[in-house]
């Protein structure tokens, strides 16, 4: 079995500009980092992709058998001083 490639998808605590389309991100929101420049995922063609919120194993491990594109969300904790997985 073959595991799908998973994108990494930042969940921002700041503002930010999407550096193609110049799109304002807000506070949440949702951006791709290629190298040092944040993209809007409808810029990447993400925007397609459903949110799943951690706490339902089966719904993640099904959604991420029978889809062709999966994307990791991640967001910095402060408290921690790290990515965590959202």
């Amino acid at each position: 079995m073959e595991k799908p490639n998973s994108l990494v998808v930042f969940e921002v605590l700041n503002p930010s500009t999407c550096a193609e389309c110049g799109a304002d991100i807000e506070k949440s929101g949702m951006l791709l980092l290629d190298g040092e420049h944040p993209y809007c995922l409808p810029c990447v063609g993400l925007a397609d992709l459903e949110f799943l919120p951690s706490g339902d194993m089966a719904l993640t491990r099904r959604s991420t058998k029978y889809s062709g594109r999966v994307a990791v969300v991640v967001r910095f904790s402060r408290s921690r001083g790290r990515y965590e997985r959202q």
